[in-house]
């Protein structure tokens, strides 16, 4: 299996976005929305990073549940404080 990115890239990444979003949003209350499932970890990683007040929530593409491709569904009793 060919490796695209090393674990130390993908960390790095998630290090700069999290600088980038702290010193754009200077401490704003801040809704973060992962598309389930796929993003889950990389969401933990990052909002780990964050220091402000975070609601998180998902998304889930119906596409996932083997119906219509594309439409997406969002569930507000998924996003919390």
């Amino acid at each position: 299996m060919r490796v695209l990115l090393t674990a130390e890239q993908i960390q790095s990444s998630i290090d700069r976005l999290a600088v980038e979003i702290s010193e754009r949003e200077a401490g704003r209350p801040l809704t973060v929305i992962a598309v389930m499932t796929g993003s889950i970890i990389f969401l933990a990683d990052l909002i780990r990073k964050l220091d402000m007040p975070l609601r998180v929530g998902v998304i889930q593409a119906r596409s996932y549940l083997g119906t219509e491709r594309g439409a997406l569904s969002v569930n507000a009793d998924m996003i919390r404080d």
